[in-house]
């Protein structure tokens, strides 16, 4: 398959920003760890380490219209801060925009690093603040494309993809279930940029900027 130096560079270009993001998120965790060296386990006075994982689900706009997105992470709690992963994607079809003459379906796929702390964690009911900074595409389908559950080997499915980048500030409040479940609520405004930006017949660039909702359900173990 024939791939151009645009594509190429393009390409070269993601790899070494995903590159950059691994290398914050190992230096952060490393300074957490390193924080107090000598208690990390047993003492009240130091870092307790577990983790969790699951799935949330979420309300975000994506250029001007409401999507139900689907997703999960989980990262390693050092006391009351995290660090971790997330991924998520578009799962409603209801965003069609006219690019090229075609009526096209939108669908945004992210996944990066997802980092938090959240505030008095022993209490049932607490605040919980968190940042995800993402990379992914921005796909764009035929209107009679499997939308949810696509056949990537068919070139038929997906029209245009392109590289985008999104950062997430979040805040809200999580519920301690158990001593190994959690839920979180939590509201955030989601900044999306392109590196080649998708522009609509009429002339105007797809928006991937926003308000975002949503509900995540933790499981692990905490401490």
């Amino acid at each position: 398959m024939f791939i151009s130096n645009t594509q190429q560079s393009k390409r070269i270009k993601m790899k070494k920003i995903t590159l950059s993001l691994w290398m914050v998120l190992f230096i952060i965790v490393t300074i957490q760890a390193q924080n107090q060296p000598t208690t990390l386990f047993g003492k009240k006075s130091g870092i307790k380490i577990s983790g969790f994982g699951g799935p949330s689900i979420s309300m975000s706009m994506l250029d001007g219209a409401g999507t139900l997105n689907m997703g999960g992470g989980g990262g390693v709690l050092l006391g009351n801060f995290f660090i971790g992963g997330y991924g998520s994607s578009t799962v409603t079809p209801n965003v069609k925009r006219m690019v090229n003459n075609e009526n096209l379906r939108l669908k945004l796929v992210q996944g990066g690093i997802w980092t938090g702390y959240s505030f008095n964690p022993s209490r049932a009911l607490h605040i919980t603040t968190s940042l995800k900074a993402g990379l992914g595409a921005l796909r764009l389908y035929q209107s009679n494309s499997n939308f949810v559950f696509t056949n990537y080997h068919n070139d038929d499915h997906s029209v245009r993809s392109e590289w985008v980048g999104t950062l997430l500030p979040e805040l809200g409040i999580e519920l301690n279930m158990t001593h190994f479940f959690r839920i979180a609520l939590t509201g955030g405004y989601q900044v999306g940029f392109y590196d080649n930006a998708v522009k609509t017949d009429m002339g105007s660039k797809i928006d991937l900027n926003g308000v975002v909702g949503a509900v995540t359900f933790k499981f692990g173990w905490f401490r």
